[in-house]
């Protein structure tokens, strides 16, 4: 019975990613590459910055109270002009957290695009984010 229930989620799984799958490489857009790119995109700044300004993302008070911690995954897709398009929060705390999250990763908005064959392409990227209670 348990095989049969894990082979059922699996299969809900596969469907799943592949529905979204489909929906990135829509015929009226340009494609969004996860991956086969010659040049990766990174933060003007260098990722070394780019990751020092995450790190003063404020906890929220419910967050901080509550004693939420863990990772936080944000999705974005680089664009050719290397603006950030499609931000979401997988992963998640809280309501709040995750505006305060994608409010900050908006203001970064500089990035130099993914390349491939020598020109910019559309590149979705993920952004795993730490937080961490630190306790006086």
């Amino acid at each position: 019975m348990k095989k049969i229930l894990f082979i059922l989620i699996v299969i809900a799984f596969a469907l799943k990613t592949q529905a979204q799958v489909q929906a990135i490489t829509s015929p009226d857009q340009d494609s969004i590459f996860t991956t086969n790119i010659d040049v990766a995109p990174e933060f003007k700044d260098g990722m070394d910055r780019f990751y020092a300004r995450l790190h003063r993302i404020a906890y929220t008070f419910t967050d901080r109270f509550r004693e939420h911690q863990g990772r936080v995954i944000v999705i974005m897709v680089i664009e050719k002009d290397g603006s950030i398009s499609n931000l979401k929060v997988l992963h998640g705390f809280s309501e709040k957290q995750n505006h305060e999250i994608l409010r900050v990763i908006k203001r970064l908005n500089k990035w130099k695009p993914g390349m491939r064959s020598g020109k910019p392409v559309r590149v979705l990227c993920s952004i795993p984010i730490d937080f961490k209670l630190i306790k006086s």
